[in-house]
């Protein structure tokens, strides 16, 4: 038995995979087709807990067990162009 294979069971509190997450981004969305395609891609997404869509602010807010490069790379899919938000 190699030293590599011996794991510590992960931890719910610090595995990013168990993690809830607030992932806050803007999306260039400019018509109901643009965000109607968002959603989708978000409510087929695995680990998406839910996700508010606002095409007036263009601002995605997703919560769920999903890190900000799964979201991005999911939306970035529709071919809208996607940024980290910033206030």
């Amino acid at each position: 038995l190699h030293l590599a294979e011996i794991r510590a069971p992960s931890d719910p509190r610090t595995d990013p995979r168990t993690m809830t997450n607030t992932v806050v981004l803007k999306v260039a969305m400019m018509c109901t087709g643009c965000s109607g395609a968002v959603e989708r891609v978000l409510g087929k997404m695995e680990g998406v807990q839910s996700f508010d869509v606002n095409l007036e602010t263009q601002k995605v807010t997703v919560v769920g067990t999903v890190t900000m490069e799964e979201v991005v790379a999911a939306i970035a899919k529709t071919g809208k162009a996607v940024e980290p938000w910033s206030d």
